[in-house]
């Protein structure tokens, strides 16, 4: 039997591709041009610290670096942690079975593509994520001397970072993101980013 020709991978519409790319271009002018007029007539929008997280963030570092040899435990604990994910993907690389040495909770659906379990590096990558983010939390989450408020406003926006970082916000270590893209050679992540431009046109910012 012959051979199947293999297909080539899907290539986008040049004319939609330019189109898509020109639009992108001429919503962002604009909205660069709409923020920097804003600025000049309303200098204080947008500058500064207003919610004074910086200074929230300053207190508690002032506190963790109060106490060194927790702060230098808990590095260490996270270093030994690191060790062992990188033992457990070499077993997995070398067709060993081994039980991962953290998973997301049942509830959290950003992991739930078959990839995340099934291919080594994005297991290291995703396991990696979260024994970070738990170590995160936790030492920020063991800080004694803040007040409630602080305490409070520094777990919120830790959070919010953590979360902000999570390997699945970014095309490059999304194995859904990855496979769109190879399907429909990048159009994706051009539509992507223009209905994003498009949100934040109409909130302007």
């Amino acid at each position: 039997m012959a051979e199947q020709p293999q297909q080539d991978p899907k290539l986008p519409d040049p004319k939609e591709l330019s189109r898509a790319v020109a639009n992108i271009a001429e919503k962002s002018q604009r909205l660069m041009a709409d923020f920097m007029s804003r600025q000049a007539r309303e200098p204080g929008i947008g500058m500064g610290d207003p919610l004074n997280i910086g200074q929230a963030f300053m207190e508690m570092m002032g506190q963790m670096m109060a106490n060194p040899a927790r702060l230098a435990e808990a590095q260490m604990n996270l270093w030994n942690d690191y060790i062992r994910l990188w033992q457990h993907t070499a077993q997995r690389m070398l067709g060993e079975q081994t039980e991962p040495l953290v998973a997301p909770d049942p509830s959290d659906k950003r992991f739930k593509d078959e990839a995340w379990q099934t291919n080594e590096v994005f297991d290291y990558i995703k396991q990696s994520y979260l024994l970070t983010a738990r170590w995160v939390q936790s030492v920020v989450g063991s800080v004694e001397g803040l007040d409630d408020k602080t305490a409070r406003k520094v777990d919120f926006y830790t959070r919010q970072f953590v979360d902000a970082m999570a390997p699945t916000n970014f095309a490059l270590t999304n194995p859904e993101v990855l496979r769109l893209t190879a399907e429909s050679g990048g159009e994706n992540l051009l539509k992507g980013l223009n209905n994003l431009l498009t949100d934040i046109e109409r909130g302007k910012g």
